[in-house]
């Protein structure tokens, strides 16, 4: 049996639009019983309070503004919303210069062909790539990108390191990772065994990785892709193919 933590909490990065309001993820409303029958929902941080409107998932208008001005809300940041009870959140901050104090794992640069250990859709896409976990991603705590992907969004900045955020699909964990930029090659490498371990990873399998916000951090949302889906994106290869 699954025990909820004592005090759920939630993830959002800030996107545009949001000035307007923001909606709390579909998989957090298990903790808020009763939350179609909230009008309004209070959010606290260092003892100042903001009452907005709860317009079903949506936080918005009332002192909504002011919680964006007052805490200087801007894109890249990520908020943190811990559940105090019934309507009632407490938020961090965590915005994209900084960095939690957590030990990371360092490697050495490798001199690995990306062809050869990343896999990915013909049909190239600028917001996400997939990739297959390959030994090496296991043993050498690294994860190569694949090079229309890091160009195509101006991951390759020399020989530079620069925070990475991972969030998962229910926006409820997130890792804090390095990007590092070596002559034309990037890999995702610092806290890579961390996230690896907390998702059981293991060689095969194949992962979604899709850009949230890509400013001085970049966020990124993940997801393991089953082998439902990976036959029938293969099948759509070759039927477009054919």
């Amino acid at each position: 049996m699954e025990i909820p933590p004592k005090k759920p909490h939630f993830f959002k990065p800030i996107l545009p639009g949001f000035k307007n309001g923001l909606k709390i993820p579909i998989g957090f409303l298990k903790y808020l019983k009763g939350h179609d029958h909230h009008e309004h929902a209070i959010l606290t941080r260092g003892g100042k309070k903001w009452l907005v409107k709860a317009n079903g998932r949506r936080l918005e208008e009332g002192s909504w503004k002011e919680f964006v001005e007052e805490l200087n809300l801007k894109l890249g940041d990520v908020l943190v919303f811990k559940h105090e009870g019934d309507m009632k959140f407490d938020v961090s901050i965590f915005d994209s210069s900084h960095h939690c104090d957590k030990e990371y794992a360092k490697y050495e640069d490798e001199d690995e062909d990306e062809d050869e250990n990343v896999t990915h859709d013909k049909h190239l896409s600028q917001s996400y790539f997939e990739c297959t976990i390959r030994q090496y991603c296991l043993s050498k705590g690294f994860l190569w990108i694949p090079k229309h992907f890091a160009v195509a969004n101006g991951f390759i900045k020399g020989n530079k390191k620069y925070g990475l955020i991972i969030i998962d699909e229910t926006q409820t964990k997130l890792w804090n990772l390095m990007l590092k930029s070596c002559n034309t090659k990037v890999y995702v490498a610092d806290g890579w065994g961390k996230f690896s371990s907390d998702n059981c990873l293991k060689e095969g399998d194949r992962i979604m990785f899709e850009i949230v916000t890509n400013g001085e951090t970049p966020i990124w949302r993940f997801r393991v892709i089953s082998n439902a889906e990976t036959l029938i994106s293969k099948f759509q290869g070759k039927f477009l193919i054919l």
